[in-house]
């Protein structure tokens, strides 16, 4: 297994490690709520798109475009000065009404996105990998917002990859993932720290 892993280490491009490297940084920073994060991250998936583009990947090409997308709003919300910023803008939990629209949402995006992976042949199980990209839509606008469910979503999204990319034998993409849910269980429980230090005292 080793082998084959350093095989198809040796097989990575470098726009993929520059796709690669940006997004771990840019998780990491994100969990610091460093501006810094968004710029990465927009450089980690305009490196997808680019790659999609080579490979003739339509629907890659276009799920990283919104992620694109999604990270300049969050660059966006980050970067406003403190006065003119939502008063709410800390680290907090997303209210129910708009947990009720994500869902909503996720449902919808699921369903169109699974559609057109189908029609599309570019996915061997359709569904299960539009509702993750999907859950990883959510994750970033939630990003953007600092609530913090968003590292349950991209648990859940980086998990389902790592089934999905296991059974392609893609081992690079397994362990990338895999730091990804590392990154994503440390945010986790540095934002539940952030939010309990925050907390008027009783």
């Amino acid at each position: 297994m080793l082998d084959t892993l350093w095989a198809q280490i040796q097989l990575i491009t470098v726009p993929e490690w520059i796709g690669i490297v940006s997004g771990i940084v840019g998780v990491y920073l994100g969990i610091k709520e460093k501006l810094a994060s968004w710029p990465l991250f927009i450089l980690c998936y305009g490196s997808y798109v680019y790659l999609s583009y080579l490979y003739q990947l339509k629907a890659f090409m276009l799920m990283n475009a919104v992620f694109v997308v999604l990270s300049f709003y969050g660059w966006f919300k980050w970067s406003r000065p403190q006065q003119v910023a939502e008063p709410e803008m800390a680290i907090r939990h997303i209210s129910k009404p708009r947990l009720a629209i994500c869902l909503g949402v996720l449902t919808a995006s699921t369903l169109l996105l699974g559609t057109l992976l189908q029609h599309l042949g570019e996915a061997k199980v359709p569904f299960l990998d539009a509702f993750a990209t999907s859950m990883g839509f959510i994750a970033q606008w939630m990003l953007s917002r600092k609530y913090i469910e968003t590292w349950f979503c991209w648990i859940i999204s980086d998990l389902i990859y790592i089934r999905l990319l296991g059974q392609e034998g893609s081992l690079t993409s397994v362990f990338l993932f895999s730091v990804f849910v590392f990154l994503a269980l440390k945010g986790l429980h540095d934002w539940k720290q952030s939010i309990h230090s925050t907390k008027p005292a009783t």
